[in-house]
């Protein structure tokens, strides 16, 4: 069965909810039908030129992955120790578990979810590596300006920021790895290029980091590649996308309220809102999937992907008729 369900409106999982432009679809297809070939190493060579272009850093700087678990893997497996905030990006925390990683965990403070940085610096200097998701998920709070990640790399340690939702936050530290061997950026073409079914993800190194990665060019697939070949080429779509989600947080945020809800102002593609206990699951029954965050941020929490206008004015009629009983 192909996404979404039917009947379902899927809003737990942070895709935005367009299906790729022609000419990414037509690549796509043209790679399907010489898919009995590997993937040649000169289009992985051309997609990372394109993308560092885009990113504003050196060809060399830029290295793909079929999805960021992948280089969580290769990060995990060389620490016993990773400072965190709490609550952080879900994958990450699963991921650690498994490869027996410990987390050093910083909670973000108050209604407002910030940072205290001189709590975090204390508690990375204990830790093998560092890993920030900024803007965060599940909050959608931006909470490092790049003054701030630098003086984190300044520690020394393996530093990772993940910036899965820059197009929508405009905040980066891509400038910073050129001049910091311990430093990564994590990027994604899943959201505001419309590739999450295509596991593409950029991530910028520093010098210190490649060393681990010299064997990653095969691993994203050749349809992969030639899609995210085209989008990078013609690119515009992506304003479009991300005024699109811009808006629809605009507008959870102004109608979760008049519902009764608390929203929080979000740099991502998602709102973090809180309502009665249960939440997540009445809307379920209704058909509505949204991502419950009670079992990490208290009763009534739930993380709302932004859908296209018509998809959150079904939700919000949805929410009315559930909080309505």
């Amino acid at each position: 069965m192909l996404p979404p369900p039917a009947g379902v409106l899927k809003l737990n999982q942070n895709e935005v909810p367009l299906p790729p432009p022609q000419h990414v679809l037509e690549a796509a297809r043209q790679a399907l039908a010489v898919a009995n070939w590997y993937q040649p190493a000169e289009l992985y060579e051309e997609v990372r030129s394109l993308y560092a272009e885009y990113a504003g850093v050196s060809p060399r700087r830029v290295w793909l992955f079929p999805g960021a678990d992948d280089f969580f893997e290769g990060l995990l497996r060389g620490v016993r120790s990773l400072a965190v905030v709490s609550p952080t990006y879900f994958l990450l925390e699963e991921q650690a578990q498994f490869f027996g990683v410990s987390l050093v965990r910083t909670p973000l403070r108050g209604e407002e979810f910030r940072l205290d940085l001189a709590e975090f610096l204390s508690a990375a200097r204990g830790a093998d590596a560092v890993y920030v998701d900024n803007p965060n998920n599940p909050t959608g709070q931006l909470l490092l300006t790049p003054r701030e990640v630098e003086e984190i790399i300044a520690l020394g340690k393996p530093t990772v920021v993940d910036e899965a939702y820059f197009e929508f936050s405009g905040v980066s530290a891509a400038g910073l790895v050129e001049s910091w061997p311990n430093l990564a950026v994590v990027r994604t073409m899943s959201k505001a290029f419309l590739l999450a079914g295509m596991r593409v993800t950029p991530v910028l190194l520093g010098d210190g980091f490649r060393v681990h990665y010299n064997t990653v060019r095969f691993r994203v697939s050749l349809p992969s590649l030639a899609a995210a070949r085209a989008a990078l080429y013609k690119r515009d779509y992506v304003a479009e996308v991300v005024k699109m989600v811009k808006e629809g947080v605009a507008y959870l945020a102004e109608e979760l309220p008049r519902l009764g809800m608390r929203a929080w102002p979000s740099y991502a593609n998602f709102v973090l809102a809180r309502g009665p206990p249960g939440l997540a699951g009445a809307l379920r029954k209704h058909g509505v999937w949204v991502r419950d965050e009670e079992g990490r941020l208290g009763a009534g929490f739930v993380r709302i992907t932004v859908g296209t206008r018509e998809m959150n004015l079904q939700l919000v009629r949805t929410l009315r008729v559930v909080l309505s009983r």
